[in-house]
Formats: C-alpha cells, sequence, structure tokens
C-alpha cells in the first residue's frame, strides 16, 4: 500500500474553517469564518470574524463596540472571593485585577471594565455559613426588569454584563444571607446570562455531537458522548485500517472514525438509500481529497448480489466517439466514469478481509450482521450501537449459538455530572436520560472437527491381605468424540 499523507487537525482559527461558537449560557453554534463578515449572536452582541482571525482554538473574547472583540482568560469566572473581616477587605480593596493577556491587534481593556471586572471577583460582601434565615417570596430583588432594560440602553460595549450584575447583586437585600457557593452560584446564572463574552471551539467530532444533542439528539440515535467513545474504542478504529460502517447519525461516525485515522486508512460505507446521508461531514474541514479517498459507499444491494449490480457498460471505438456530438461525448465520458467509480467499489467490497465492522443502525441486526461476518478478517471486532436495548439483547442471544462470533457482550456506558465545590460533591439533581446500549463480538474461524481423547490405560487396583494388586483394566481403545 502506497504512504498515505497524515492529516493534521488545525490548531489556529483561519479563514474558510468552520467553528463552534460556545455562549456563556452554553448554547452553541456553527459558523463560517468567512472573511469580511459578522456574526450575530442575538443578546450577546455582533462582532467581526476578522477579529478573531490567528487566535488558537479555545480562545474566549468579549464582545466591545463597533462589531470589535478583545481576547480574555476565561468565559466566566469560576470563583469568588468574599471577604470575611476587615483584614480580607482591605487586601481586597488593596489587590489589582489581572488583565487578561492580549496580542497586538486586540482592542485596549477601558479602565472602567477593569474595574468591574475586579469587583465581580472580589466581591465586597458578608457570607452566611447556612441559608436557614433565607426566605424566598419574590421581594429580595428590588431591580425589575425595566431597571435592566434602561441599564442595557446607556451601558455600552462589554460594560454591559458587567454593570447589570454590578446592580443585581448591590439590589439583592438577602445576598448577604446565602452561603459562599450560593453565591458563587448566582453569579454564575447572572453571568451566563448577561455576560457578552463567547469562546471559538474546533468542530470536533465530541463538539459535533453535544451540538447535535442540544439540536436534536434523534438525528444522532440519542448517542451520547461516552457511547461514541466506547464504540470506536471496542472497534479498534486506528490510522491504517479498513472498516466496513453502516452509519445512520448522518456521518457523525464516520467523522469520528476520520478524525481518529488520521488521513490514513479506507472506510466502507454501507447504506440503504441511492446516496449515504452525510450531512455532518458538511460542517467539518476534511480535504475534499482525503474524502475522497478514504470513504467509499455502497449500497446494500451492490454489496450482497456484487455481480449483478455491477454496471455493464459497452465502450466506443476512437471512430465511434469521433461521430458523437461533443455534449454526447461528454455524458459518454461521466457514465464510463460511473460505472469504472461503482465496479470498483463492488471489488473492494467483495475483497472482503475488513478490520472491523461499525454499526449504528436501526435495521433489525439479528438477520442484517450474519450477512457482514463472511466480510471480516480473523479476530476482527464487531461493534453495534442502539438507542434500545431490546434489539441487542435478542442479537447477543442469537450470537451465542453462532460458532464464528466470539464473547458477545452487551453494555451501557453513563457519566453522571457531578458538582464540585470545596468541600461539597454530589450529582447534579438533573441529567440527560439514555446515550444507548452497544453490542460488541469477535470474528474468529471455527474448527470443522474438534476431537476431545480421554485418559487411557488406567488401571484398578484393590487391597487383598493388606497388599495392592491389580484386578482389571479398563479398555486402551481410545475413546474419541466428534463434535
Amino acid at each position: 500500500m502506497s504512504e498515505e499523507p497524515q492529516y493534521s487537525i488545525p490548531t489556529v482559527i483561519q479563514h474558510g474553517l468552520h467553528a463552534i461558537i460556545r455562549m456563556p449560557s452554553e448554547a452553541k453554534k456553527i459558523i463560517t469564518l468567512e472573511k469580511g463578515k459578522s456574526i450575530n449572536l442575538g443578546k450577546f452582541g455582533i462582532f467581526d470574524i476578522d477579529e478573531i482571525i490567528g487566535y488558537p482554538y479555545g480562545q474566549t473574547f468579549e464582545v466591545l463596540d463597533n462589531h470589535k472583540v478583545r481576547a480574555i482568560g476565561a468565559t466566566i469566572y469560576d470563583t469568588i472571593d468574599p471577604a470575611g473581616d476587615n483584614e480580607q477587605e482591605e487586601g481586597a480593596e488593596e489587590a489589582e485585577a489581572t488583565p487578561a493577556p492580549e496580542s497586538a491587534n486586540a482592542t485596549p481593556i477601558p479602565e472602567t471594565l477593569s474595574e468591574k471586572i475586579d469587583y465581580l471577583k472580589k466581591l465586597d460582601v458578608q457570607s452566611s455559613s447556612d441559608n436557614r434565615n433565607i426566605v424566598d417570596i419574590g421581594t429580595a430583588q428590588s431591580l425589575s426588569m425595566e431597571d435592566i432594560e434602561e441599564l442595557k440602553k446607556t451601558a455600552s460595549g462589554a460594560n454591559v454584563g458587567e454593570a447589570i450584575i454590578d446592580k443585581l447583586i448591590k439590589s439583592h437585600e438577602t445576598f448577604h444571607q446565602k452561603t459562599k457557593q450560593s453565591q458563587e452560584k448566582y453569579l454564575r446564572r447572572k453571568q451566563q446570562k448577561f455576560l457578552r463574552r463567547f469562546t471559538v471551539e474546533y468542530v470536533s467530532s465530541s463538539n459535533l455531537l453535544q451540538y447535535f444533542i442540544e439540536k436534536d439528539a434523534s438525528k444522532v440515535l440519542d448517542m451520547s458522548l461516552q457511547s461514541m467513545g466506547m464504540l470506536l474504542t471496542l472497534g479498534n478504529i486506528q490510522p491504517g485500517g479498513r472498516y466496513l460502517v453502516v452509519d445512520e447519525t448522518g456521518g457523525l461516525i464516520v467523522a469520528a472514525m476520520l478524525e481518529r485515522m488520521q488521513g490514513r486508512g479506507e472506510i466502507m460505507v454501507l447504506h440503504e438509500n441511492e446516496h449515504p446521508n452525510h450531512s455532518v461531514l458538511t460542517h467539518t474541514d476534511y480535504p475534499q481529497a482525503m474524502l475522497d479517498r478514504m470513504v467509499k459507499s455502497i449500497n446494500i444491494l451492490q454489496f450482497f448480489e456484487p455481480e449483478e449490480e455491477r454496471v455493464q457498460f459497452q465502450e466506443y471505438t476512437p471512430e465511434q466517439l469521433k461521430e458523437l456530438k461533443s455534449n454526447k461525448r461528454t455524458h459518454y465520458y461521466r457514465r464510463k466514469q460511473n460505472a469504472e467509480q461503482i465496479n470498483a467499489v463492488i471489488d473492494n467490497a467483495v475483497s472482503g478481509n475488513f478490520h472491523a465492522a461499525i454499526l449504528a443502525t436501526t435495521l433489525h441486526l439479528n438477520t442484517f450482521l450474519p450477512k457482514l461476518i463472511p466480510s471480516l478478517g480473523g479476530s476482527r471486532p464487531i461493534v453495534a450501537y442502539s438507542q434500545f436495548k431490546e434489539p441487542l439483547v435478542s442479537l447477543q442471544i442469537q450470537s451465542l449459538s453462532d460458532l464464528n462470533l466470539l464473547a458477545p457482550t452487551l453494555q451501557e456506558s453513563r457519566c453522571r455530572p457531578y458538582q464540585t465545590i470545596p468541600g461539597r460533591l454530589h450529582p447534579l439533581m438533573t441529567m440527560r436520560g439514555g446515550g444507548g446500549f452497544l453490542y460488541s463480538a469477535l470474528k474468529v474461524f471455527p474448527l470443522e472437527k474438534v476431537q476431545a481423547v480421554g485418559r487411557t490405560g488406567v488401571k484398578k487396583q484393590k487391597i487383598v491381605n493388606g497388599e495392592a494388586k491389580v484386578v482389571g483394566e479398563k479398555n486402551k481403545q481410545k475413546e474419541t468424540t466428534e463434535i
């Protein structure tokens, strides 16, 4: 096999690529980084794409006036340090805020904005040891929605979010009765709602999965991040492999496999329609030449009935080609190229010896999977994903009697999010359910005949007058059993 070029994932924000915008509210948006264009983030503001070019992926920005942005250290402040006594208060007043690192083309930080940030990071308020004195009847906050809307009109640029949060805390009558952890939660919620910040992230397979889970989980068959990771690991996806794939997640599994294969190997996509659904790949930035080289598609009829589905193409002689008009000659070459591509894919599929079979489908696996087993090499994994347990349970029971499959296993992976703060650790009360189930097995070649040979020549002994004497002998003929 010829040496294939290795694909490297871009690490810097560039024109012409895609990116995921993550806002303080954790909402995500996929954008195309077109030169000279602007991105509207709704209440979080508008910014020019040219302002973020050249920064590394993962950088956080704050929206200023005139569609400008500045680079900052983080999306929101994770912790605050309330003062406990007068000495701490004096230290908080004397401490200076550490400005976020800026590049040469970043907008200078306004002095008033720096003071607001310092105030938010070190609130000059007291906290309580518990929340027992708080009675929430909806009157603790004296700031009305009309006041907030007025602040939005009077403040400008990045000062809007800080000004609103500043006013909300000062107008909260029972804020000092909250515990330190409650104050941190309150501040985080308000930052997520009002701060005009966003983070630019690379369009990785994990980010794409999280994006579609929030947008439409059924499009990716309700797959969780943990299930996708186990699917790739159990399938032993690595550079240079040849894989047989059935992907009904819009191409998400194919995108994740391409990410691990680093531009080397081959993916044979088996589909049941005229063309495979790879809509997710339109959000990625893999070169088209790499996709054409690595991703091959074949429908079910071509895979299971290759000889009947081959394209029979009658080639013209040079004399016949000269007689054709230019448009018909172009149509001839197009049909010839299509026939050659289809037949080449069929020949590739017939050759078999794939390194793994990866299935994320709603097809009936009890009848579909056995037809794929002969196309795999020896000691090769088979991994199937389903959003429901019942189809995989039935498949596992059927696989127990199949000598071509070793160790059929059914498993589920779920990771519960936890709230971790100093001195306290507990799971979040709400989380997304489901995440799907995984079936895995190993393709093997069983022996046609297995002989079990028993022990022979075992002599019996009997005690006679205190001495052991041989009184008989088992049949020395070997007993064989064919399985």
